[in-house]
């Protein structure tokens, strides 16, 4: 199981790629279509999707017990 300071990190890691994956500067770097879809809505649900899948995994992982411990 991972340490709980290595476990916030990693949450806050994953809120620091948000921020800049949601940042205004990067969202304009998107215009056009994707199969007749505007890219920055395609990239905006992928990217927001991403995100929880991460958190989710992560999450996930350090509620697991870890080998010789007990659940709660």
């Amino acid at each position: 199981m991972l340490r709980r300071t290595a476990r916030r990190d990693r949450f806050i890691g994953l809120f620091v790629i948000g921020a800049i994956l949601f940042n205004p500067p990067i969202l304009n770097l998107f215009g056009g279509t994707v199969f007749g879809w505007p890219t920055l809505f395609v990239y905006l649900f992928g990217a927001w999707a991403l995100i929880i899948l991460a958190v989710a995994l992560l999450s996930e992982k350090s509620s697991r017990p870890g080998p010789g411990e007990k659940a709660p």
